[in-house]
């Protein structure tokens, strides 16, 4: 079984010896290109987006017609499962419920800056859906009240994703917070990671589930588009297969957006 991830999980250490394979966020034709493989199963968290193609809705579609079952969650694979799931891809975890029910809407929700694999993905910016699960969590904790958390998770949505973070969402803000510092230091030691936890729901899902194969009722049209992009992407794994694609750059291009 295949993997797409990278900032939501981190650290994949303790996935050896399992039967996942783990790759990098996916981007357009990674799942078809992976279908190839005939996998049991495909697993969607990360995903690339704005400076490189996302994956195309027609490659899970493909991949399902295929008999692979594909599940999302978290991030890319929860917005995916929650456009797809009447198709047959299955979405695992708080935030893919939440884009099904239509409590969240935008793509900003789950979008971050984070540095290439080589530096463990690290983190530059903050998901606003941890933003929220994290005032939820302050909320009950009696560490705000939830005018102060409403008018936070404002504040937070209304800055740009790139430069969303704990320092910006309490810097210069309008609310009146009783111990600003004191709140600081709790979200340091308690901040809720939605993303991560969805996850490992998806892994958790694989690993232990028994994984029934799709029952698809669609017809998956071969249109000339689907032909062309196809040999597209076989044409850039080979090129990618005989020399070192450079994917990731911390700063130098827009390829570090999942």
């Amino acid at each position: 079984m295949i993997v797409f991830a990278g900032p939501s999980l981190c650290d994949t250490d303790f996935l050896q010896g399992s039967a996942l394979e783990i790759r990098p966020p996916v981007r357009q034709g990674d799942v078809y290109l992976a279908t190839l493989e005939k996998p049991k199963a495909i697993g969607i968290i990360d995903g690339y987006f704005d400076g490189t193609p996302s994956v195309w809705h027609k490659e899970i579609l493909w991949a399902m017609s295929q008999g692979i079952t594909v599940l999302g969650a978290s991030s890319m694979g929860a917005l995916r499962a929650a456009e797809l799931d009447t198709f047959g891809m299955i979405g695992v975890g708080a935030i893919y419920v939440d884009y099904r029910d239509g409590i969240l809407e935008g793509d900003d929700e789950v979008a971050l800056a984070h540095g290439p694999a080589e530096l463990g993905f690290t983190r530059l910016s903050v998901a606003m859906v941890n933003v929220r699960a994290t005032l939820k969590a302050a909320v009950l904790a009696n560490v705000l009240s939830r005018p102060e958390a409403g008018e936070l998770a404002v504040r937070a949505k209304n800055i740009f994703f790139k430069d969303r973070t704990w320092e910006s969402v309490l810097s210069e803000t309008d609310t009146e917070l009783n111990d600003r510092e004191y709140l600081k230091a709790w979200i340091a030691a308690n901040e809720v990671d939605q993303k991560r936890i969805d996850a490992g729901f998806l892994l958790e899902r694989m690993i232990t589930v028994g994984l029934e194969t799709p029952d698809i009722d669609f017809h998956f049209e071969r249109t000339d588009l689907w032909v062309h992009a196809t040999r597209t992407w076989k044409s850039r794994q080979s090129k990618s297969n005989n020399e070192d694609s450079g994917t990731y750059n911390l700063l130098g291009n827009t390829n570090f957006l999942s």
